[in-house]
């Protein structure tokens, strides 16, 4: 599915508190092809409230649809992997179709 985010210009990004070594190995075990932010600062994660429990934890497994603005267009909070890239996808379609992506 991802080159049908890129051709909606649409960056997919993981994010996780894990330092960038252990991310790639990450990416590489299950041939991941999206990038991910290493967010050991916690600072992405607190400005978009994906902490779970607060700074100083983890993530939810949470996706966020941000503009090119910075603002947040869609936000789903602890997700599941099935089926949710479709959905997403779905939502910033027809986001386009509005002009809002």
């Amino acid at each position: 599915m991802l080159p049908e985010f890129d051709s909606l210009g649409v960056a997919v990004l993981g994010m996780s508190i894990d330092p960038v070594a252990r991310l790639q190995k990450f990416r590489d075990k299950y041939g991941i092809r999206f990038n991910f932010l290493s967010d050991e600062d916690r600072a992405v994660g607190t400005a978009y409230a994906t902490l779970k429990g607060g700074p100083e934890t983890t993530h939810e497994r949470d996706t966020v649809v941000i503009g090119k603005d910075g603002a947040i267009l869609l936000a789903y909070k602890k997700v599941s992997a099935a089926g949710h890239a479709a959905k997403v996808l779905e939502d910033v379609r027809k986001l386009r179709a509005e002009g809002r992506v």
